[in-house]
């Protein structure tokens, strides 16, 4: 900390690189308090809060920034400078490691851009976190040992480079090298060309180590000795290091890794200038690093360890478009997608804006809580060992390619109904005109009121009538409207005679009597006022059925218009883009409240098993409520253009992938057969099944149930109907979708990596096969238990149900 003076003056004139609230780590009781930190120069000011006139500051000239932990959940990292240690926590990883590019690129930039480039993979400097080690470890900076009996200290997440805190500032910039330029003065020229140096990294070696050259154990735990090559892996000792070639063979990964020497630069237009024909289909693997319970960051620090960083590329942090920008002008390359089935088509829709499905294949390495794309393509449903990494590589390269069949989902939304003005207009005037007769002393406002209420209904009536006998087509609607005018008309002729006769006779309440009993033959008769509102009462009455049936008659023939003219006058438009599903109805309500209750509660649905396990307890609800019970009244279904009659249901689902909901083959079989063909994802159909209820969807999990099947197609059109929304879901991802039509057509084929079907010797796929059923096994036991638990939280004196029991028992074998 520093007092204020000249200079710092001058620094706190500039604009801030970047600015906001984090939680600072307190030296008493280490507790968190919320600060705001702003960086400008090469100072970083923190306060109270933003309004604050005194700041703190941290002179950040000779300063490291590093993660706080390998998994580093709670978001959190450590400013060491020479003279302190600030400890500092983001609200999200995104947050967090845009603090730390900002930090960093002070130290090397005079400014700093947000650009699109994550420059720490081009500068060459160590991206490092806080971590102990099993073993001695000895700091690549000063030779000594890394304290404690842990050893701990700093370790860069790419080349594996340890310091210890105090070190880390005087760490050269020599992590692994992304392009031509950060070779530097290891580069091979020769009469062929650039060629590809070893990388070396001195020390820590594993236990097991044996030189490439002699063949004998290598490395120290007393001491920081022998090499390890960053690219081939190749170990070697001091002495024998000469005698190995200088051009690096990349090693296992050979076939994935875009050298060094391949990228020369990046052109004026944001694309890599690549200058090795070597490089013929490189990889670019993206990776959700939110996906599997924030497993991806592992996965994204393993990636940048087996191939070049320049390669890897985080979605959280700024989506598909720079890694594919980047490779644009490579004539062809793979992409790795790890992730869920939304990542996929995340990228996928990308891929479409830049068309560059014909130049790209595409992988999937299963991250995500469904995995159903990565099942039918041959990758599993899930993957959370980042050791296999290695072995994953080898199987894509080996890989081969099929033609994903791609569809546009078209929506088209009726307007808003709303009642005619002519409707509005008369309902108005009368209203108006019955409370000046309710309410009114004076006879004369009465008898005013009586003959505009006469004349406005006799007009309503007569509109009414015309309009009705030019709309409709049936003629007994025609005549029942026409009756009921009349009936309408025979009632305010009554009331408009009742107040003629009382008009100079004198309004008494009801239960009295006249002033002069007397002359009662003589006086005029007396009307109480309960009888003239009875007569006013009827009167309204019969003319809200009047505009009840008008506006009837508006809204059918509004929606007639509208189902029959929306396809040939008016344009539906593209709301997103299939690749393996699409429901309405019941699965759809699952997944829309899933969807909610992940966004207003995330910690609750940050792993797999637990999305799996509200999955559950939502669909076991819905055994109960059966909220799209006759589903079928309230939707139109048309398969290639032919109406199709449907069962009692509760929901329809259109499948372009024999896996749905996390694995369940929905359309009850995969071969061909009497009334469908064979189900595939590259043959231009869809398949359409009929969803019952929670109990069919839990039974297809271990049956193989048909009787739901209805259409194999081309096309599909659906027509909701009605004044209520009703959701639906593409891929997982729901929404209310109002009234109208949604048309599911086809769009495009993109080519997706697969993996070939094994022998069945092979028993790494077994093993693999055993494993997923295990982990399945205990999502479904959590599952029900959880689900047995709301049903008796929610219908504590009453046993199950049982349909509720036979679902239960069910899920449970």
């Amino acid at each position: 900390m520093t007092e204020n003076g000249e200079g710092n003056e001058q620094e706190k004139s500039r604009k801030s690189v970047k600015e906001g609230l984090l939680l600072k780590q307190t030296s008493s009781f280490q507790r968190w308090k919320r600060r705001y930190f702003k960086l400008r120069g090469r100072t970083l000011y923190y306060a109270k809060d933003s309004k604050s006139l005194i700041f703190d500051e941290v002179d950040l000239s000779d300063a490291s920034v590093a993660e706080t932990s390998t998994k580093n959940i709670n978001n959190s990292f450590t400013v060491i400078t020479p003279f302190r240690k600030l400890m500092l926590c983001a609200e999200s990883r995104k947050e967090m490691e845009d603090w730390i590019s900002a930090l960093k690129s002070v130290q090397k930039w005079e400014t700093y851009e947000a650009s699109q480039f994550n420059m720490e993979h081009f500068s060459g400097m160590h991206n490092w976190y806080a971590c102990s080690h099993a073993r001695p470890t000895f700091c690549n900076v000063c030779r000594e040992a890394l304290p404690g009996v842990t050893s701990h200290g700093l370790s860069c997440e790419v080349c594996k480079f340890k310091a210890h805190k105090r070190c880390a500032v005087r760490s050269t910039n020599n992590c692994k090298w992304t392009t031509l330029a950060s070779i530097g003065n290891d580069i091979i020229e020769d009469e062929d060309g650039v060629s590809m140096p070893h990388q070396w990294l001195e020390g820590n070696l594993p236990v097991s180590a044996k030189c490439v050259v002699c063949d004998r154990n290598c490395g120290s735990v007393r001491r920081l000795q022998d090499w390890r090559c960053l690219w081939c892996k190749a170990i070697v000792h001091n002495s024998c290091k000469e005698q190995l070639g200088k051009v690096c063979p990349l090693g296992q990964c050979k076939v994935s890794i875009i050298p060094p020497t391949a990228l020369n630069s990046i052109d004026s237009d944001g694309f890599w200038k690549a200058t090795s024909p070597s490089c013929s289909s490189p990889l670019l693997v993206m990776v959700n690093s939110k996906s599997g319970d924030n497993q991806g960051v592992k996965f994204l620090r393993r990636f940048k360890q087996l191939l070049n960083p320049a390669q890897v590329f985080d979605l959280m942090n700024g989506g598909p478009q720079l890694g594919l920008r980047l490779f644009q002008k490579f004539e062809t390359f793979r992409i790795l997608v790890c992730g869920g089935d939304g990542s996929v088509g995340w990228v996928l829709s990308e891929l479409d804006k830049l068309s560059l499905h014909k130049q790209c294949q595409l992988g999937v390495l299963p991250l995500g809580t469904g995995n159903d794309l990565a099942r039918v393509l041959g990758w599993g449903g899930l993957c959370d060992d980042d050791a296999q990494l290695l072995q994953i590589l080898e199987k894509l390269e080996r890989a081969t390619t099929k033609m994903l069949d791609r569809w546009s989902v078209m929506t088209y939304e009726v307007p808003t109904k709303q009642t005619p003005a002519i409707i509005t207009q008369y309902a108005d005037s009368v209203a108006t005109h019955l409370t000046k007769i309710l309410d009114s002393d004076k006879h004369s406002d009465v008898i005013s009121s009586a003959k505009f209420l006469c004349g406005t209904v006799n007009d309503f009536v007569g509109e009414v009538g015309k309009a009705y006998e030019r709309a409709t087509e049936n003629k007994e609607e025609a005549d029942a409207m026409a009756k009921k005018c009349a009936m309408l008309n025979e009632k305010l002729d009554s009331l408009v005679k009742a107040l003629s006769e009382d008009a100079n006779a004198q309004l008494v309440p009801s239960g009295s009597i006249s002033p002069d009993e007397s002359d009662s033959d003589q006086s005029r008769p007396f009307r109480s006022r309960e009888q003239l509102m009875l007569r006013a009462n009827s009167l309204k009455k019969a003319l809200r059925q009047i505009i009840d049936q008008a506006e009837k008659g508006h809204s059918s023939l509004d929606s007639t218009y509208t189902h029959s003219t929306c396809l040939f006058h008016r344009q539906c438009t593209e709301k997103c883009v299939m690749n393996n599903y699409f429901g309405i109805g019941l699965d759809a309500k699952i997944s829309l409240e899933f969807n909610n209750k992940r966004d207003e509660h995330p910690k609750k649905c940050s792993s797999r098993t637990k999305n799996m396990m509200w999955y559950g307890v939502l669909g076991t609800k819905e055994l109960v409520q059966k909220t799209y019970k006759n589903l079928e009244q309230r939707v139109q279904l048309e398969c290639d253009g032919v109406p199709m009659s449907l069962p009692s249901l509760q929901g329809l689902a259109v499948l372009n992938i024999p896996s749905y909901a996390g694995g369940i083959n929905f359309w009850g079989g995969t071969k061909e057969d009497n009334n469908f063909g064979a189900p595939s994802f590259d043959d231009k159909k869809l398949e359409v099944v009929a969803v019952f209820g929670s109990m069919q969807m839990a039974m297809s999990r271990v049956i193989n149930l048909q009787h739901h099947r209805i259409a194999q197609c081309r096309q599909v059109k659906i027509t909701i109907l009605g004044d209520e929304g009703v959701p639906v879901q593409v891929d997982g991802e729901a929404w209310i979708q109002p009234p109208g039509i949604v048309q599911i057509v086809h769009k495009n084929r993109a080519p997706m990596l697969t993996r070939d079907r094994v022998s069945k010797c092979d028993t790494s796929l077994i093993r693999e096969v055993a494993n997923t059923h295990k982990v399945v096994e205990q999502e479904l036991a959590h599952s029900v238990n959880a689900s047995a638990a709301v049903l008796s939280e929610a219908f504590p004196s009453k046993p199950s149900s049982p349909e509720v029991t036979r679902t239960l028992l069910l899920l449970d074998c």
